[in-house]
């Protein structure tokens, strides 16, 4: 029996890193990719082409799967259901749990089985460049963030099952960034230029204009109010504004802010900056790492860019949970909001 680990690739900098690291440890390591959306950047010959070369210098198998009709089941249909329903949901949380853990996961498994690379009784483990630590509390494992924490990615990682925290291998926890970048530069490796991609990785160029292509269909223009229900002007169709947006609302004496999208009446409400915000939320389709009965003391993180905000959390009877917060924060329905004792990962669910 022998352990195998399959290294998600993409041939930026934080991959190849990954890929550097793991070579000190493991000895049969495979690289892996997957095309999730046909025809952008992050499915493109070059991106797949880049992580193929380094795993030919490497001498190590690579493999690309295309998981695009599961992406857009899993994925991409989720994502424009939300938005249409006046919410704002961040579909790389529902890729990881979904796709890039598990679906592909399996599929890579499936490959490497037929090619003999994974053998019967093997251990397939998975590792990606994600900023993550993991690390183990009570004779569990946790996800915790990274030591790195302006680039810490635990929020988007909340949603794995339990279950496969085992097989995962996080080897850019424990680094900064700035060490990760010195030494690809030291090693001249060519993904050390290569730029970061921070946006969606399957749409380029608006969400909205992204919802009216996938759906066939173009949103009417409607009106927008303030929280006073006075018309100040109008929007170019819902879809195209979320909570927190202040920019390209096209309104005068601002600044003004989304507060509020109502599809069934295609309106837009706006406010002013202290109109944003609120103490208290619910969330939904929770996944946690404890047994979670409350009330619960802890930090909460309701975006990826945001802080972590002390909160109570309490269970109710239908199963979500109830947040109250010390201090008004916006919050954007759609969003995660996940749990935090200090850097651990407690769970975490969809903002209702």
């Amino acid at each position: 029996m022998k352990k195998v680990i399959a290294l998600g690739m993409s041939g930026g900098v934080d991959s190849s890193m990954a890929l550097e690291y793991l070579k000190k440890d493991w000895e049969t390591i495979v690289g892996a990719n997957h095309v999730v959306w046909h025809g952008v950047k992050c499915s493109s010959p070059e991106v797949i082409d880049r992580a193929r070369t380094l795993c030919g210098k490497e001498n190590i198998p690579f493999y690309c799967l295309d998981v695009s009709d599961e992406f857009n089941k899993q994925v991409a249909k989720a994502f424009v259901k939300d938005y249409l329903h006046g919410l704002t949901p961040n579909p790389c949380v529902i890729c990881n749990q979904t796709i890039k853990f598990t679906f592909f996961y399996e599929k890579l498994k499936e490959a490497l089985t037929k090619d003999g690379i994974l053998e019967p009784g093997d251990q397939l483990y998975y590792s990606t460049g994600h900023y993550v630590r993991l690390v183990e509390r009570a004779g569990s494992l946790f996800l915790a963030r990274a030591r790195d924490l302006s680039k810490d990615q635990s929020y988007m990682l909340y949603r794995l099952p339990k279950e496969l925290l085992a097989r995962c291998i996080f080897p850019l926890g424990d680094k900064l960034k700035k060490d990760v970048k010195k030494e690809a530069q030291a090693l001249g490796m060519p993904s050390s230029n290569v730029k970061e991609s921070q946006d969606i990785c399957f749409i380029e160029g608006s969400y909205g204009d992204f919802i009216e292509q996938y759906t066939g269909k173009q949103y009417k223009p409607g009106s927008i109010y303030d929280t006073q229900g006075n018309r100040l002007g109008l929007h170019r169709g819902y879809i195209h504004y979320t909570i927190g947006q202040r920019k390209g609302l096209g309104l005068g004496s601002g600044p003004w802010y989304v507060t509020q999208v109502i599809p069934e009446k295609n309106r837009v409400i706006v406010g002013r900056e202290e109109e944003q915000g609120q103490t208290e939320f619910t969330v939904r389709d929770l996944n946690w790492f404890i047994s979670f009965k409350g009330p619960l003391e802890a930090g909460v993180k309701v975006r990826y860019n945001s802080g972590i905000h002390p909160c109570t959390a309490e269970l109710r009877a239908d199963g979500t949970v109830q947040v109250l917060l010390k201090e008004k924060t916006v919050i954007t329905p759609g969003q995660s909001a996940v749990f935090y004792d200090g850097d651990i990962v407690l769970g975490g669910g969809i903002i209702a």
